[in-house]
């Protein structure tokens, strides 16, 4: 006589376990991808947040977190923090035109606030940051932080990041130096020396002082000898 009810064999019962373990991975595995829903009503504990995932290196989620309390509490002091911290994190994941540009807004919004002097210093060392080492490339962005260093010196003289800023400046004035003669050698090589005289020239009256300094009147000096003989 057969049984009524047979038991399940063993390969069943592992079958069944291993699909149980599974979908609790997967249930588990899709809440760590939700994530923590954000609390748009509370701008101290979204805050909060935010700050957390600026530590665990998610900055793109810290930026988004970041942004709603600015756009949702604009004049609070948590709105007006987050628009600095919104360049903060630009600046950690090393999106340096976006953080440039960050600080700069936040100074034009804010120009009487405690911390418009880091914003201004944070603008300056943003571009110089972007800065290429080739002076072959585009060094517009050599140009923005040197306006942006002066001006931050001019209205902050005894800020604690001058000396960081007058450091920046020099390093700059030398790269920007150094351009002068490599579009002057240029010129030179291909025989325009008045066009080579006046890129030596404007090496030795923009940047004094420089490295490059003593190069460009050498050269200059001889541009000017080769202008006369033709």
């Amino acid at each position: 006589m057969q049984p009524l009810f047979k038991h399940p064999s063993h390969k069943n019962t592992k079958l069944a376990c291993f699909s149980l373990l599974l979908s609790v991975f997967l249930a588990i595995f899709l809440a760590s991808c939700a994530g923590t829903p954000i609390q748009e009503d509370d701008p101290k504990t979204l805050f909060q947040e935010a700050e957390e995932e600026v530590g665990s290196n998610h900055y793109q989620i810290a930026i988004d977190k970041f942004r709603v309390i600015k756009n949702k509490f604009p004049y609070s002091k948590y709105g007006i923090d987050a628009e600095l911290r919104i360049a903060d994190v630009y600046f950690l994941e090393e999106s340096f035109p976006e953080a440039a540009m960050s600080y700069e807004s936040f100074e034009e919004l804010h120009p009487k606030h405690e911390k418009v002097a880091y914003a201004m210093f944070r603008t300056g060392k943003s571009y110089f940051n972007d800065m290429p080492t080739e002076v072959a490339r585009d060094l517009s962005s050599a140009q923005k932080a040197l306006e942006a260093y002066r001006n931050f010196l001019i209205k902050f003289p005894k800020d604690t990041h001058t000396t960081e800023a007058e450091t920046d400046i020099e390093a700059i004035r030398n790269l920007l130096a150094k351009k002068e003669l490599y579009v002057g050698d240029f010129y030179f090589k291909r025989k325009h020396f008045a066009a080579a005289a006046e890129r030596y020239r404007r090496a030795v009256d923009l940047y004094p002082g420089t490295l490059a300094e003593k190069e460009a009147k050498a050269r200059l000096a001889k541009a000017e000898e080769k202008e006369e003989s033709h």
